[in-house]
């Protein structure tokens, strides 16, 4: 990648070569200037702020007079100009109740101008491209999370200064320095393995007893870390799309999809341990296609660990073990010659994975007799109990009544439980459980009710793309990569549903289990577009790239516009 500015070079560089590290960073930076809300901004990140734009906009003025493009007057007067509005923009964004949107908006202007400035050749245009998609989504994120509290659309998280539920359960660790030394079904939401957890308590602790941070202060910047893990789940996507060499439209469509996928802002806000886990399956299947071109020990212990922190993060992360188990069956089948460096391979990956993921089913189960598989059920009389409905009719009632409404419905709203569960995820998958249609001026309801039919129409086109495409053969698609991609998400679609028929409540019926199926819907619309960019003389193939394209785009772009509204304060 060669760019005009070398230094600017040297920073692309950078990133491209520690993406995770980097974001990582920017979220640790960020954190003292926030603390995960924009209520929790102090004067001195405002003054902080003020005197860094200050030095940038000097920096800036210098370079122009020092590369004679501006004489000494002119410079002069431009940076006089520019510094008195930094203090007249500073001071109105130091009394503004909307931080939060101010932040966004200039950052996006920021990313505007620089992408207007920034010139690239061919080799790398589509890296930088790909940057620009990435931090746009960590814009409407990081928005999201500095409008959203600790307490505000999260799941099963209860609060802090409490003993239940996801908040319980860090305070627990945090305050007690050791695991539960009791029957964790005794109390709510403690069954979870720990790690996401420990990882949050020790957030917690280092910030309030190492850095002095005010008690609610750093429990609100938990969102900090959900914030890096769905921005690190954006780069391993890319890693994915760009394994299998996509280009051009085959690489920034499925990759803005994914991007931009509101299930992923919502969760960038979520302190429960659903983002974390999420982002170590996408990384074992990350590992696993990797492994598959390059069957090295550094590689399989890679899935190893993967698999393992997932399920030391929330057991469900073992759903894409039976289409690992398929690869590693069908590399062992071919390399026939080499079974005993593969056996070999398979042994270490046992050794690592399977304590790192099962230790805490095994600890409960030997000291109090807690199924290794738990998970505890809300009961006949919660207010959201569904199953006086037949399941058959749940999943075969298709009636309008249902569509009246995009949101999903809640009898404790007054409404209906909503009840089908195919329905409940195309909701849930945009709008989660709490968004409904206060959330939104009247006039502009239309794009949460446009945006809930083109997300549908684009999820039916994804399943109808991986069937075709599994069929059909494709140069960057063999069949044992199909193969596993259809058993993850299968296995998936058939847990969700088991689980929606052992548990019969609304809540049950949420996307966040099946939030790694946007992944593979996201690979088989890049596996599509680049199969007709090979084949782009055929006019058939041009009219479905286009309108694919054309449907994801508007797909993104309702809903940045819908979380840009939920996100500034309409509510």
């Amino acid at each position: 990648m060669t760019f005009k500015n070398n230094k600017i070079e040297c920073v692309f560089k950078c990133i491209a070569a520690h993406p995770y590290l980097v974001a990582l960073f920017v979220c640790l930076l960020l954190t003292p200037f926030c603390f995960g809300a924009q209520s929790n901004i102090p004067g001195s990140s405002v003054l902080l702020g003020s005197f860094i734009f200050a030095a940038i906009i000097l920096l800036w003025v210098y370079k122009l007079y020092t590369s004679q493009k501006l004489n000494k007057p002119v410079s002069l007067l431009l940076a006089a100009g520019l510094l008195i509005l930094n203090v007249i923009v500073t001071k109105f964004f130091g009394t503004s109740e909307s931080k939060a949107l101010w932040i966004f908006v200039v950052s996006a202007v920021l990313l505007i101008i620089f992408q207007m400035l920034v010139r690239v050749n061919e080799d790398g245009i589509e890296k930088l491209n790909c940057f620009y998609l990435i931090a746009g989504s960590f814009l409407i994120k990081f928005f999201y999370v500095l409008i959203t509290s600790c307490y505000t659309r999260q799941n099963d998280v209860h609060k802090f200064g409490g003993d239940i539920g996801h908040a319980g359960y860090i305070e627990y660790l945090l305050f007690n320095r050791q695991l539960p030394d009791f029957d964790v079904r005794e109390v709510w939401q403690f069954y979870h393995p720990p790690l996401h957890h420990a990882i949050s308590a020790a957030w917690i602790n280092l910030l309030e007893n190492y850095c002095g941070v005010d008690h609610n202060f750093a429990r609100e910047s938990l969102q900090m870390l959900t914030l890096f893990y769905s921005t690190a789940c954006v780069i391993v996507i890319y890693k994915i799309l760009r394994h299998f060499k996509f280009k051009g439209a085959a690489l920034y469509i499925p990759l803005a999809v994914f991007a931009f996928h509101p299930a992923y802002i919502l969760m960038s806000g979520s302190i429960n341990n659903d983002m974390l886990s999420v982002l170590f399956i996408l990384l074992a299947v990350l590992y696993t296609l990797k492994w598959k071109d390059n069957q090295s020990l550094k590689n399989i212990l890679k899935i190893a660990i993967a698999v393992g922190l997932g399920m030391m993060t929330k057991l469900s992360a073992a759903l894409v073990a039976p289409a690992i188990a398929f690869v590693f069956l069908v590399a062992l089948i071919r390399g026939r010659k080499r079974i005993k460096g593969l056996i070999g391979q398979y042994a270490a990956f046992g050794a690592v994975c399977c304590p790192l993921g099962l230790w805490w089913g095994i600890r409960n189960y030997i000291k109090f007799k807690v199924p290794i598989t738990y998970v505890p059920g809300l009961g006949l009389n919660s207010a959201q109990y569904i199953g006086d409905i037949p399941f058959w009719k749940r999943l075969t009632d298709f009636s309008p009544a249902q569509f009246e409404s995009v949101f999903e419905q809640w009898a404790s709203n007054g409404s209906y439980n909503e009840y089908n569960p195919t329905i409940a995820i195309l909701k849930n998958s945009l709008f989660g459980e709490s968004i409904n249609e206060s959330n939104f001026p009247e006039e502009i309801l239309f794009i949460p009710r446009i945006f809930f039919w083109v997300a549908t129409v684009l999820a039916v086109v994804s399943v109808i793309l991986m069937i075709v495409y599994t069929v059909r053969k494709h140069s960057a698609f063999k069949w044992d990569t199909k193969t596993f991609f259809w058993i993850f998400y299968i296995i998936m679609m058939v847990n969700f549903y088991s689980f929606c028929y052992q548990y019969p409540h609304t809540c049950t019926q949420n996307f966040r289990y099946i939030m790694p199926t946007v992944m593979i819907g996201c690979v088989f619309i890049g596996t599509m577009l680049h199969s007709c960019s090979e084949n782009s003389t055929h006019k058939a193939s041009a009219i479905a790239s286009k309108a694919v394209i054309a449907l994801s785009t508007v797909f993104v772009l309702l809903s940045l516009i819908t979380y840009f509204f939920i996100c500034s304060n309409f509510e």
